[in-house]
């Protein structure tokens, strides 16, 4: 980066990379939430590689956002992210390992969703 003005960073890079990894971010989620509305009424349950690659695109974006949120000036509220993580790791847990089954119980389906709607709403609601 660029030093203006008596040693300022230029923080046009940084925007743009945070706008990038926001965008990353949201297609993670567009993912995982539609992919779980998408399969919802199909029997046998099953998770789409979407729901399965979206929460790891949305654990590493998310990760990569923080750090660029902490070299901001903005406080950052370490409850949020602390809590949307874990949920994306949880949600994780529960989905990587079933990502080749050919059926998983429903409530396993629905926990996934719920997980992801839960972590929409935090994004949204949680300053």
């Amino acid at each position: 980066m660029r030093q203006i003005r008596g040693g300022q960073m230029d923080s046009t890079l940084m925007d743009s990379a945070q706008l990038a990894l926001v965008f990353i971010h949201l297609l993670g989620m567009a993912a995982v939430v539609g992919g779980y509305f998408a399969g919802i009424r199909s029997v046998p349950k099953r998770l789409s590689a979407g729901i399965v690659h979206g929460s790891l695109l949305q654990l590493v974006s998310g990760v990569l956002l923080l750090g660029l949120a902490e070299m901001g000036t903005e406080p950052v509220s370490h409850a949020k992210f602390g809590i949307k993580i874990a949920l994306t790791i949880v949600l994780l847990l529960i989905s990587w390992p079933r990502r080749r089954d050919q059926e998983i119980p429903s409530g396993t389906y629905h926990a996934v969703g719920i997980l992801a709607i839960t972590n929409v709403a935090i994004a949204v609601f949680v300053k």
